[in-house]
């Protein structure tokens, strides 16, 4: 079986190399508008040089990282079965006997540093602040706003390993994946860092220090969860309990607290997809409509067109968050919101609300392709659909870098399996002394 066993091995590379080639020929923009609209024609993903050298992890990072938490569990469930495939079609090959200690003690040994090999790659993708894709190529006139992100402040991170993610990280983050204005959000806690920081810091715009951090808040009320976005007060969630609280929130947070009303994912589409109409008609200002955390990110295409189609017909701003609590280091989704006179760091905050003010679509969203809930890939098929849309959506270099990682893998262990088959006969041949009787 040795001749079957190289033939794979051989062809293995070659197949990898024509299903790159293939996903070169359906190619897709890496980034869209989900609401149609066309994209500067400067605008690009800047890829870092060591982003570039690690292509096959960094992409695939990046790639997992964009799933929905139902893609997921698809992804760990697939990975699951395509590994007891792999080990059955590798037994009928080599014929091991079922029944022998040592096939189960290589079986489990296996076992357990694949699954040693796939914890690493998961800790390591979600702890590591590395280098990332930035966007890149901004027209004048235009700053780049996220609306919804976390600090240590918000319980679901500072009670977690990401609890030394400050409002510094935040604004590290941030950075690196090319915003310059934050607004950060946390759970029922008005930052009063962030609300100094944008008083206090001095001129503001791209390319200065680094992004300008906007204060705000996430309110917990009855079954949702409501951003208020500008200089709000200390809010008392005791009134807000129930659907009537819900909607005095809405009703009053531009009077009480000066803020605007965006309604998060996915408690909206979770818990009130049957009376949108009625958060709207209380007083709600936008709706997020991409958001790049997994339990968040399940949203359809008919579903975001349906809530698209309300916010058009009522007037409000739809925006695109990375809801950032410190994981990882993958941004999915960017606002382009047009600002084209210059404004001071305490100014600007003011200036990007009052863009929201004017209604729908209040920014121009810009998000990455990558693999969706609904998309047509059977969730058991998850992990190729990751690595088949990653590649689709990949430029050039990445692509050539996938290719040359591809044949150097193959060299080395061509080179460390003929190594090992030469020490293997070297050994048979050595001649084994006689024994002699004394």
């Amino acid at each position: 079986m040795t001749w079957r066993a190289d033939g794979i091995r051989g062809a293995t590379p070659w197949v990898l190399t024509l299903l790159l080639l293939a996903s070169r020929v359906s190619v897709v923009p890496p980034l869209s508008d989900p609401l149609g609209g066309h994209l500067p024609d400067s605008l690009r993903l800047s890829v870092p040089t060591l982003y570039l050298l690690l292509a096959p992890f960094f992409t695939l990072w990046d790639g997992i990282s964009m799933l929905s938490m139902s893609r997921l569990h698809g992804f760990l469930i697939g990975l699951a079965g395509l590994y007891l495939l792999g080990r059955i079609v590798r037994h009928i090959r080599v014929r091991s006997p079922l029944k022998s200690w040592r096939t189960w003690g290589r079986e489990i040994g296996f076992l357990l540093l694949s699954l040693g090999g796939l914890l690493a790659f998961i800790v390591t993708g979600a702890v590591w602040h590395r280098p990332m894709l930035s966007l890149t190529g901004v027209p004048w006139g235009y700053q780049v706003a996220d609306f919804h992100s976390h600090t240590a402040a918000s319980h679901d991170v500072g009670d977690t390993w990401m609890s030394g993610y400050d409002l510094a990280a935040n604004l590290r983050w941030h950075g690196r994946a090319g915003f310059n204005v934050v607004f950060i959000t946390d759970h029922n806690v008005v930052s009063r860092e962030s609300r100094e920081a944008s008083r206090e810091s001095g001129v503001g715009s791209r390319g200065s220090a680094g992004p300008t951090p906007c204060p705000g808040l996430e309110v917990s009320a009855w079954r949702a969860h409501i951003v208020l976005l500008g200089d709000t007060l200390p809010i008392d969630r005791a009134p807000y309990g129930g659907l009537a609280g819900l909607l005095t929130l809405l009703r009053t947070s531009d009077s009480s607290y000066g803020s605007r009303s965006l309604a998060s994912l996915p408690e909206y589409r979770r818990n009130h997809w049957e009376r949108l109409d009625t958060l709207i008609e209380a007083g709600l200002d936008g709706f997020e409509i991409v958001n790049a955390s997994p339990k968040a990110n399940e949203l359809t295409r008919p579903e975001r067109d349906r809530v698209i189609d309300l916010a058009r017909k009522n007037d409000l701003f739809v925006v695109g968050v990375s809801d950032s609590h410190g994981w990882g280091a993958t941004s999915m989704v960017w606002n382009l919101v047009r600002v084209p006179h210059a404004h001071s760091r305490q100014t600007l905050c003011t200036a990007i609300l009052a863009r929201l003010d004017q209604g729908f679509p209040g920014a121009q969203i810009i998000e990455r392709h990558r693999l969706r809930p609904d998309d047509p890939w059977p969730m058991w098929l998850t992990p190729l659909g990751v690595v088949w849309e990653t590649w689709r959506s990949m430029g050039r270099p990445l692509a050539l870098s996938w290719l040359a990682w591809i044949w150097v893998v193959t060299g080395l262990l061509n080179l460390l399996r003929s190594r090992a088959l030469r020490a293997n006969i070297a050994r048979r041949a050595t001649p084994i002394p006689p024994v002699t009787d004394r």
